[in-house]
């Protein structure tokens, strides 16, 4: 039974996508605690740092309007935390701006899902934890061995799995282009990420001029 539930599990149709990879984690994990199996502990932490590039990917995609051409993608791929890079260089202030675009949706009475505002830097710490279980385990007795070192590398799967879960659930990720905002929304824009006024200012603006995107 439990080896027919591993093999349909490890042998899924796969899918490019961050929340196939999370679920997928989050599948694995459950076999290597039934089992107490260290290789699929350390094959959930792969799926899950899959998960969390596929998200930056993911991302960027949105930054770039759905398309990005192939010497970025390369680029990005040659680099170890590439994408997440390429957020930074292509979208500086990404949190920010995912913020005002929340504020956005908010104040769209039609809208049916919220937008997520991914943490990045929480992002980059779940990836560097689960990336310690993806290289080679070096001394068993500080790693295979370790009965804390399992049981840490369980917790560390399920945070990340609980913090898809909770942004993702009736989320969506999305990102308004400066570019092509309205004029009074984009100077709210521009007051709000020079940080000279919060949320419930912009909130209070917005209402006024209700800001959409041009045709």
């Amino acid at each position: 039974m439990f080896r027919k539930q591993l093999e349909d599990t490890l042998c899924r149709e796969r899918i490019c996508e961050s929340d196939w990879l999370i679920l997928q984690a989050r599948d694995i994990a459950e076999l290597a605690r039934q089992t107490s199996n260290p290789s699929l502990l350390v094959f959930s932490c792969l799926e899950a740092r899959n998960a969390v590039e596929q998200l930056w990917f993911e991302l960027l995609m949105v930054i770039y309007g759905g398309s990005m051409e192939r010497d970025l993608f390369n680029k990005c791929k040659k680099r170890r935390d590439g994408f997440l890079a390429a957020i930074h260089e292509a979208e500086p202030q990404y949190r920010l701006l995912a913020q005002f675009t929340a504020l956005c949706i908010k104040l769209d009475a039609k809208a049916t899902f919220k937008v997520i505002v991914w943490d990045l830097k929480r992002l980059k710490k779940l990836w560097q934890s689960l990336s310690g279980y993806c290289h080679a385990q070096a001394s068993p007795t500080e790693t295979l061995h370790d009965l804390n070192w399992f049981s840490e590398g369980l917790s560390l799967i399920d945070e990340t799995f609980q913090y898809f879960k909770s942004q993702m659930t009736e989320g969506a990720t999305s990102l308004l282009s400066p570019d092509r905002m309205i004029p009074e929304a984009r100077m709210i824009w521009e007051d709000f990420s020079a940080h000279r006024i919060n949320e419930e200012q912009v909130l209070i603006r917005l209402k006024i001029v209700q800001p959409a995107r041009r045709a």
